[in-house]
């Protein structure tokens, strides 16, 4: 039995990875911020530690005994970004596991994003960080915490990078699971018709998250040090207007979506809705295919569902809930 730290245990992906890791017969330590939901974590057997991940204090004191670490704290980009928030978590909070990992020379798994890499052709494992840094503080933040990870791992720290997609699906905690920022808030809105339309022009590689989930306990024990590994779905990556009117096909319903695109004359309005990492995805030039993950799935023997029956699954948790 292995005993494994878990941050960011209440969000939709870390809560996945709790779960795997108790049904392989892991112990499973979440850092849990005071005051959230421990409740479906303590339900089904995870050790909850309070603290903060921007506290280092906090992060060592909840490392102590463990043999391994999975980062997936972070704060989300959205249509309101504070830079110190993302700062502080994305940041700090990385540099304040990554310490603690260091004391012990435990391996950490520390979760991160695309969307700083090199799109100037089909993005892969190894894909360079691109030249120019991101206009949105999420996804700047996660650049700096990734290059932090990529210089502790060339002077020999155990630290293994996965990148998940745009995670949808079941979470432990509902409440979390279909937070403001979430996809799966998306599905149930486009298949109750509360969206009409949406941009376009920003693809994301749709994944389920429990199979991310799979594919970072395989980088636990699987994973190359210094390596990074694209967790991301079966199908390339797809507009999110294209990805809702399919739940609304698979839900049967009649409504659909049609797509926007960023021009001149509807950008500032655009921005306040979408937010700016949104519409500075949707004004990039993509490559397709978007990604090539053969090696993750060579490597971690991660072959993740086909997006229309993660989809399925998506919907018939969200008609057990009594939300759709």
């Amino acid at each position: 039995m292995t005993r494994v730290l878990v941050t960011g245990a209440t969000g939709l992906i870390g809560s996945n990875v709790c779960q795997r890791l108790l049904e392989r017969g892991d112990e499973a330590i979440a850092l849990v911020r005071p005051g959230s939901d421990r409740a479906p974590l303590d339900s089904i057997g995870v050790r909850v530690v309070e603290g903060d991940v921007t506290s280092s204090d906090d992060v060592a004191r909840a490392t102590l005994g463990c043999e391994a670490i999975v980062h997936s704290a972070a704060s989300l980009g959205g249509p309101d970004q504070d830079p110190a928030v993302h700062e502080a978590t994305n940041v700090i909070g990385a540099r304040n596991v990554l310490d603690a990992a260091a004391l012990t020379g435990i391996r950490t798994v520390t979760l991160s994003t695309a969307l700083y890499l090199d799109f100037s052709r089909t993005l892969t494992e190894s894909s360079p960080v691109s030249a120019d840094i991101p206009p949105d503080a999420y996804s700047a933040s996660k650049r700096r915490a990734h290059r932090e990870a990529q210089e502790r791992a060339d002077r020999g720290a155990d630290i293994v990078e996965v990148i998940p997609g745009a995670a949808f699906g079941p979470g432990l905690s509902v409440q979390r699971s279909l937070g403001r920022e979430s996809w799966n808030r998306a599905i149930r809105a486009a298949i109750n018709g509360r969206i009409s339309d949406h941009l376009v022009g920003s693809p994301a590689p749709w994944v389920f998250a429990d199979d991310t989930a799979l594919a970072i306990v395989a980088a636990l024990d699987k994973g190359r040090a210094g390596s990074t590994y694209l967790a991301f779905g079966a199908e390339d990556a797809s507009d999110l207007p294209d990805f809702l009117n399919l739940a609304c096909e698979v839900a049967g319903v009649s409504h659909r979506l049609i797509g926007l695109r960023v021009d001149d004359d509807n950008r500032t309005e655009l921005l306040a809705r979408f937010g700016p990492s949104l519409i500075a995805n949707a004004e990039r030039r993509w490559p397709k295919p978007w990604f090539d993950n053969t090696a993750t799935s060579e490597a971690l023997d991660y072959h993740p569902r086909p997006l229309r029956s993660a989809l399925e699954s998506t919907v018939d948790w969200l008609r057990g809930l009594g939300h759709i």
